[in-house]
């Protein structure tokens, strides 16, 4: 079936431009028990009121419907317990480039015949994910919600239902596995990775 846009090919670019230049993104060796390690760069073109530098750089997290700015002198890491439904972007009102650099733990499917890096959120995920979108927005077309959830699902990941988390996540996970794999996937015949987003020969993979 068609893609519905046309894919661009942005599988070898070890740094990848998205949204006309605002953001950048690269991948590097992810650390033991890690799999993946993502820095990203938010470019603030344009002229901005000065602010502080304790404000400058800023992110602003939502962490179970709380709302968490962040600086660089705030305590880091940010940890984000398992299961937490959570956002973050880069706050709009910074004149500077925000950066931060995104961990993201192992599957729990991950066993001694796979590597740490293969399942779960790693670099295929984000590069198919983060190219589908910038395609999308290019050619001015409406993103698949089957293809996303598709996407989301092959990393384990699911959308952050409102609710009581014992029954928001359940149903979450349902919505994404009914409409995203069974039907984006079997029935739509969409993927969960394409070769010109993701080339696996580029992957930054641990050292054995």
């Amino acid at each position: 079936m068609s893609f519905y846009v046309k894919r661009s090919e942005t599988a070898r670019q070890k740094e990848l431009t998205v949204h006309k230049g605002a953001r950048t993104t690269t991948w590097l060796v992810p650390e033991a028990r890690r799999s993946v390690r993502e820095i990203q760069v938010f470019h603030k073109p344009g002229a901005y009121e000065h602010l502080p530098d304790s404000q400058k750089f800023r992110f602003i997290f939502t962490l179970e419907g709380k709302r968490i700015p962040v600086t660089p002198n705030d305590p880091q890491p940010v940890a984000i317990p398992p299961l937490a439904r959570h956002t973050f972007k880069a706050d709009p009102t910074c004149a500077e480039p925000c950066k931060i650099q995104i961990e993201l733990e192992v599957s729990p499917l991950v066993d001694g015949k796979t590597a740490e890096e293969e399942l779960g959120g790693n670099e295929r995920f984000f590069r198919n994910l983060y190219c589908y979108l910038d395609d999308c927005e290019a050619q001015n077309v409406t993103p698949s919600l089957f293809q996303l959830l598709l996407f989301l699902h092959s990393a384990e990941v699911s959308l952050a239902f409102p609710g009581p988390g014992w029954l928001a996540r359940p149903l979450s996970y349902a919505f994404g596995l009914v409409l995203g794999k069974w039907v984006g996937g079997y029935i739509l015949g969409y993927g969960i990775s394409y070769p010109e987003y993701y080339d696996p020969s580029m992957m930054s993979k641990k050292s054995k």
